[in-house]
C-alpha cells in the first residue's frame, strides 16, 4: 500500500478533497480493479460535481451546506435526479452516466465505512427504483421512433451548404450499410464504384478495403445513398483544400505531417459529434429519451438488428458487415426476434 494512504491515519473525517485523494491513492494500490491515471480525471470531475451539490445545499434546494460524511439517501438520490452535469453544454446526463456517480459514491463512502468516518453507506441505501438502470452490456441500439426521425431528418431537404450536403452522405450511408466508423472516414474517391443507369454513369457501390480479409467487401448503394452521394460530389470541390485531396468525406483541412492522416481526412471527434447532433436531434423530434450510447456504432447495431429481424440470414449479415463470422452478432442477441435470437446463440454456442 501506498505511503500516502498508509500515513493518512484521520480520527476525525478529513476535507471531501483529502478524502478522494486518500481513496484513489488505496485503490491505485488494490490487487483488484486498481484505479489507472487514466480514469482519475474523471473520477475527480465526478466527485467535484457531488462536493459542489453538497456545498450549495443541493442546488440551494437547503438553507446550508451538507458535509460529505453527513449525507443521507436523501442527498444521494436528489444529487442523481437533479445534480450531475454533463461535461458539454446543453448536454442531457444519460441513465448510464447517473449509474457510474451512483457507483463512484457508492465504492468512496465503502472506503469512508471502512476508515470509520461514516455510520453506514449513503449510496447502498437506495431503494431499488432510485438506483440508475445498470448500463447493457449489450449492443446498444436506436429504438424504433428516434430511427424513424433520424430517417427523416436524413432525406429532407439540404440547403445548399457543401457541409450539410457531405454530413447527410455521410451519415446516410452509416445508418443504410452498417458501415464502421474507420471504414466511413477512409472512404476515398476511388472507394466509389459506377454503373450505368438508363444512359447515365452513376454511383453504384462501394469498395471498402479493411484489414482483415472479411473487412473487404462491396457494398452496394441504396436509392438514398446514390441521391446523397450525388449531391455531395458535385459541391465537395468547394470543401476540399486541394484537387488532389482523395477522401470522399472530406473536410477542408490542409495536409498533415508525414505519417498522419491523409489531407482532408474526417477525424474521429468530427465524426462522433456529427452522428451525437443527428442523435440528439432525432430523440427531440420524436420526443423521446436520449439512446444509451450517442456514437457511430449505435447506428451500425441498430442496422444490423434490423437486417436479421428481417429474415436475412446471420451468415449473410456478417458478410454485409465485414465480420469474421457470426460471432460478431452475438452482442445484439437480446434485440433480435425469438425465432432469430435462437439461431444467432446456436452459432455461438456451437463454434465455442
Amino acid at each position: 500500500m501506498s505511503e500516502l494512504f498508509q500515513e493518512s491515519i484521520f480520527k476525525e473525517p478529513p476535507s471531501a478533497e483529502v478524502l478522494l485523494d486518500l481513496w484513489l491513492d488505496y485503490g491505485s494500490s488494490a490487487d483488484r480493479d486498481p484505479i489507472g491515471l487514466k480514469g482519475e480525471p474523471s473520477y475527480r470531475y465526478f466527485w467535484s460535481t457531488w462536493t459542489k451539490y453538497l456545498k450549495t445545499g443541493r442546488n440551494a434546494e437547503l438553507p446550508a451546506p451538507i458535509e460529505w460524511h453527513a449525507v443521507t439517501s436523501e442527498d444521494v438520490v436528489g444529487f442523481l435526479t437533479s445534480g450531475p452535469e454533463s461535461r458539454k453544454e446543453d448536454t442531457q446526463v444519460s441513465d448510464i452516466t447517473r449509474r457510474r456517480y451512483w457507483r463512484l459514491l457508492e465504492r468512496i463512502y465503502d472506503f469512508a465505512l471502512q476508515q470509520g468516518w461514516v455510520s453506514s453507506n449513503p449510496a447502498k441505501a437506495l431503494e431499488r427504483m432510485d438506483t440508475p438502470p445498470s448500463e447493457d452490456p449489450l449492443g446498444a441500439i436506436v429504438t424504433p421512433k428516434v430511427w424513424a426521425a433520424l430517417n427523416s431528418i436524413l432525406l429532407a431537404p439540404v440547403d445548399g451548404d457543401p457541409i450539410s450536403a457531405r454530413n447527410r452522405a455521410l451519415l446516410i450511408c452509416l445508418t443504410a450499410m452498417a458501415l464502421t466508423p474507420m471504414e466511413v472516414r477512409t472512404l476515398t474517391l476511388n472507394s466509389v464504384l459506377y454503373a450505368m443507369d438508363e444512359g447515365t454513369e452513376r454511383p453504384h457501390q462501394l469498395q471498402l478495403d479493411g484489414p482483415g480479409k472479411n473487412q473487404r467487401r462491396r457494398v452496394v448503394l441504396p436509392t438514398e445513398a446514390v441521391a446523397a452521394l450525388e449531391d455531395w460530389l458535385a459541391s465537395r470541390p468547394r470543401v476540399a483544400s486541394k484537387p488532389e485531396v482523395e477522401s470522399l468525406f472530406c473536410t477542408n483541412r490542409a495536409a498533415s505531417r508525414p505519417g498522419g492522416k491523409p489531407a482532408g481526412q474526417m477525424t474521429s471527434v468530427t465524426l462522433l459529434l456529427l452522428v451525437r447532433d443527428l442523435l440528439v436531434a432525432a430523440a427531440k423530434t420524436a420526443g423521446q429519451p436520449l439512446p444509451a450510447r450517442l456514437g457511430p456504432q449505435i447506428l451500425r447495431n441498430t442496422r444490423l438488428v434490423m437486417w436479421l429481424n428481417e429474415g436475412v440470414p446471420a451468415s449473410q449479415v456478417a458478410v454485409w458487415a465485414g465480420l469474421k463470422n457470426v460471432k460478431g452478432l452475438y452482442h445484439l442477441r437480446e434485440h433480435l426476434n425469438p425465432e432469430i435470437r435462437i439461431t444467432v446463440k446456436n452459432v455461438r454456442d456451437d463454434e465455442d
